[in-house]
């Protein structure tokens, strides 16, 4: 009912920083949306990582940003990746990150970092970064729901509550 969905982390180089597999659940509004469970395997050049708390993370290809929304149920956050080339298939959602990121706590204290990496873009991707990046700031200080954890963008449905992680290195060459 929920198919598994690759999901790749490209940095400008075209190489994948990070891949994993997590749960398709019905998009809303055009955004794909995933769910890992808790124990998911995360993969990258340095081996990688199982989550500690469960997630949804949201995608679209029309929006340069990618949303990570995870943590204990009490103190749910958001990570952003600035990104560009959100490309979203049947089997594979990837985008490429353009190292610039958008967080915000449990509190709603929003802050950002690696704008020094920047610094290895060109002119014109620092500018569509920075651009992209007041515009998750402008929604955010909006209040769009897509940076809500109580909205209907992160409600997991019951059934897969109950789903397994998906487990097992991917290959990132």
């Amino acid at each position: 009912m929920y198919p598994l969905i690759r999901i790749d982390k490209r940095i400008p180089d075209g190489s994948i920083w990070q891949a994993r597999r997590s749960y398709l659940l019905p998009s809303r509004d055009g955004w794909a949306r995933v769910y890992a469970p808790v124990g998911t395997e995360w993969s990258n050049p340095f081996g990688g990582w199982k989550t500690q708390t469960a997630g949804v993370s949201l995608f679209h290809a029309q929006h340069p940003f990618t949303i990570a929304c995870h943590g204990p149920e009490a103190d749910k956050r958001f990570y952003i990746d600035i990104a560009h080339r959100v490309r979203i298939g049947e089997d594979l959602i990837e985008f490429t990150d353009l190292f610039l990121d958008v967080m915000i706590d449990a509190q709603r204290v929003v802050t950002e970092k690696d704008e020094h990496q920047l610094a290895v873009l060109t002119s014109a991707l620092q500018q569509f970064a920075r651009a992209a990046r007041d515009g998750v700031r402008g929604r955010i200080a909006a209040g769009d729901p897509l940076f809500d954890v109580a909205s209907d963008y992160y409600v997991v449905p019951s059934d897969a509550l109950a789903l397994p992680p998906a487990t097992g290195s991917l290959r990132i060459s």
